[in-house]
Formats: C-alpha cells, sequence, structure tokens
C-alpha cells in the first residue's frame, strides 16, 4: 500500500462506524479542542493513540504532517513566545515562558485536530466521506435548494479525488517512460505543468459522462434524495456514546 494514499484498507472497528458517526465525531471534538485545557489534550493524545492500534494504522501516514508541523511550531514559537517592547527593536526582545507555554498548547491543539482528521480520511473511503457529510445537510435543503447542490456538489468531488490522483499518477510514469527527463529545475516545473492539461481533458470528460448518465436517472437541479443506507449497530451506538463521553470531559475542561 502507498503511504500517500489516503485511505488504509483493513476491517478494524473503526473502519466498520457509521460514517455520520465519525463525520459528526470529527467535527465536535475538533471544535471543543480549540476550547479545552492540557487535560483535554492529554486525553485525547491518548484516545488518538488507542484508535490508531485499534484501526491497524501504520505510523508512516502521519510522516506527511511533519513538515507543516515545524513551520508550524517555529512561527507560533516565534509569534507567541518572542516578546519586545513597543518602541524596542525585534532583536531586542527576549523570549517568554508564558508565550512559549502558549505556542506549545497551540502547536499541541493543531496537532490533534491533524491528528484525528488523518486518521478519519485512513478509515473513511471518499465516498462514505461525502454521504457522512450530505447527512448533516439533509436538513438544509427544506430552507434552500442549493443545499442539495452543494451536498452532490461535495460528495462526487470526495469520490473523485481519488480517481484523479490515479490518473495523474499514470500519466506521470508515462512521462517517466518516455525519458529525455530535464535535469534542471526550471524545466521540470515546466513538465509538471504540462501535466496538467490532460488531467483537465479526463475531468471533463468524466464530468460530462456522469452528468449525462444523472440526467438518464432523472436527477434534477434542487432534487434531494437519500444515499445513506448504512443502518446503526451495536457498534455505532457504543462508538456514539464514547464521543459523547470524550467531548463532555473536553468541555467540562474548558
Amino acid at each position: 500500500m502507498n503511504s500517500h494514499e489516503l485511505y488504509w484498507f483493513s476491517d478494524s472497528v473503526l473502519h466498520r462506524l457509521d460514517p455520520r458517526l465519525k463525520v459528526g465525531g470529527l467535527a465536535i471534538l475538533s471544535l471543543l479542542l480549540t476550547l479545552t485545557r492540557w487535560q483535554g489534550l492529554v486525553l485525547t493524545s491518548l484516545a488518538l493513540m488507542g484508535l490508531v492500534i485499534i484501526s491497524h494504522t501504520p505510523l508512516r501516514l502521519f510522516r506527511g504532517m511533519t513538515f507543516v508541523l515545524i513551520w508550524l511550531g517555529l512561527f507560533y514559537g516565534f509569534a507567541a513566545g518572542w516578546v519586545w517592547g513597543q518602541s524596542a527593536s525585534f532583536w531586542q526582545g527576549h523570549w517568554s515562558k508564558v508565550g512559549l507555554l502558549q505556542a506549545v498548547l497551540m502547536l499541541w491543539r493543531i496537532t490533534l485536530i491533524f491528528g484525528l482528521t488523518r486518521l478519519f480520511a485512513a478509515v473513511t473511503l471518499p465516498m462514505e466521506q461525502g454521504l457522512g457529510i450530505v447527512y448533516y445537510f439533509a436538513p438544509l435543503t427544506r430552507l434552500s435548494t442549493k443545499a442539495a447542490e452543494f451536498a452532490l456538489l461535495l460528495t462526487l468531488t470526495l469520490r473523485f479525488i481519488p480517481l484523479l490522483g490515479e490518473e495523474a499518477a499514470l500519466i506521470w510514469k508515462a512521462r517517466m517512460i518516455k525519458g529525455n527527463w530535464p535535469v534542471t529545475w526550471l524545466q521540470r516545473s515546466w513538465e509538471i505543468c504540462q501535466l496538467v492539461v490532460p488531467i483537465i481533458l479526463i475531468s471533463l470528460k468524466r464530468a460530462e459522462e456522469l452528468g449525462e448518465t444523472m440526467l438518464a436517472r432523472g436527477y434534477g437541479s434542487g432534487s434531494f434524495r437519500t444515499f445513506l443506507i448504512h443502518e446503526r449497530t451495536a457498534t455505532d451506538r457504543w462508538g456514539g456514546i464514547a464521543v459523547g463521553l470524550w467531548g463532555l470531559l473536553l468541555l467540562i475542561w474548558h
């Protein structure tokens, strides 16, 4: 399995959970993580490690976050940790323990949110992600027909992003097989830009085929159809209780 792919194929408990529970839990926990204190961050860290073990997700899938977190750490370290007077120059400032502690907590929160989001993508198929999000947009269709169109657009986008990634990889490999790969950085950038054209053409062709198929099946603007047929199980109910208790503790430690 390629570590750059978002979904990790497995048959763990997290993979079998209702996507509505995973989408709602991720949204609620991410919001509460911005409000909770260090006790909630410790609880979430331990829970995240436990979920990674339960889902049989390899740690290398989280490796892509390292570079971003390093830059965020440097940014928050200087932004919150380095202080100076209003009339003083930047180099005449000093490090603040309170500011550094605040920067650590901010980076800790962001790391946990990124980790939960990455785990969510690893245990939830793109189509299930879209269906879970559509479920929460369904009540808005009574207020505006645009909600149905947005939900459908979001579902299709999440569904076809992996397919476009696979097609882009095939085009890249075909270009590499031809040989004569440029040496300079500027020429390589130009070669990469040229790959965008066939990807756009493939996307337009797929969109046209999809539109014709939807019209043939009777889909129209402003109409909403229920896609999700996943039946809630006892595991889903226990998972909902666990997410509720988790969120309650984060709220208590606010």
